[in-house]
């Protein structure tokens, strides 16, 4: 089953935290992350939204694991929001 990831946060760039980071570099991208399928990038008043499309639940939490948080707390703080949803399929009978 796919899964949808949709992460909304805030612009930020690489010299305004000690990881160095942009808010780009924290979003998954085709080709380097594991089983993602595709990427939609939109920034609307300074935020970044993120919706992506993984082959499974396993792949999308094997990205926003437990070290992606820890950063997204520390670069954003409370400012972002992370869902991740199952993407149910129509069945053809």
């Amino acid at each position: 089953m796919r899964y949808l990831a949709i992460l909304e946060c805030p612009v930020i760039f690489s010299g305004e935290n000690a990881y160095g980071m942009t808010s780009m570099d924290m979003c998954p991208s085709v080709g380097i992350a594991r089983g993602l399928i595709s990427r939609h990038v939109k920034v609307v008043d300074a935020r970044v939204i993120v919706v992506s499309i993984w082959e499974s639940e396993f792949c999308a939490r094997l990205f926003f694991d437990a070290a992606w948080t820890e950063k997204a707390r520390t670069l954003w703080d409370d400012s972002y929001q992370l869902r991740l949803d199952a993407i149910e399929e129509a069945r053809v009978a």
